[in-house]
């Protein structure tokens, strides 16, 4: 249970937006008595959570690609439980979209630079950390990726082929992956951080 006086790092509301090339959140206001008659209608992946009289729905797509939440006027953003309960919910659906997509991307992108991982694996790694490689050619990536850019998610991806070939951060290791991304990793590296600086915290918190 979140404590009554810590207040969460970003407040999720209907000006969170969250629209990725794999993954969206769509926001929809309603009147009380439309949420009402939602809390009635089947759905084989719908939450809701009620507080007093009021209620908000979330609907998963079928394929996890996205959220869309319906909520009214009434709704209070700052009640510490729903936010809670908002972040859980967002960083579950991420989660199951991200065992669809990056595990597919991974294998289309192994036969176009025929390099070939023992096995790929969608886990939360530890805190900066977005994917490994064993020395068992096996990876490991953070489910955080897939709210990333598409040029961003496949450089990380080719990031952990590199070290299919090369178990190490030295210079053969970037020529390499220089060669499978078309340009100086090194330089692409310091692009993508200063664009991501912006957006890093809110999605680690949502992804916590």
């Amino acid at each position: 249970m979140a404590s009554k006086d810590k207040k969460p790092q970003f407040w999720i509301n209907p000006n969170t937006r969250l629209c990725c090339p794999h993954f969206s959140i769509v926001w929809n206001k309603c009147d009380k008595e439309e949420l009402l008659d939602l809390c009635f209608i089947p759905a084989i992946r719908k939450k809701t959570y009620h507080t007093r009289s009021i209620c908000l729905h979330i609907h998963n797509k079928s394929d996890w690609s996205g959220l869309h939440i319906f909520y009214s006027q009434d709704i209070d953003f700052e009640n510490l439980r729903l936010q809670k309960w908002l972040r859980e919910t967002i960083r579950d659906a991420v989660t199951e979209r991200a065992k669809i997509v990056l595990p597919k991307r991974l294998h289309e992108l192994e036969k176009e630079k025929q390099l070939y991982a023992k096995s790929v694996t969608v886990k939360k790694l530890r805190k900066g950390c977005l994917g490994q490689c064993s020395i068992y050619n096996q990876i490991w990536l953070s489910p955080l990726l897939v709210i990333f850019p598409q040029e961003m998610m496949d450089d990380v991806i080719l990031h952990e082929m590199a070290h299919l070939k090369h178990h190490h951060h030295r210079k053969p290791f970037w020529d390499f992956l220089s060669t499978l991304i078309g340009m100086d990793a090194r330089q692409q590296k310091v692009i993508f951080e200063a664009v991501l600086s912006k957006y890093w915290e809110l999605y680690v918190y949502l992804m916590k």
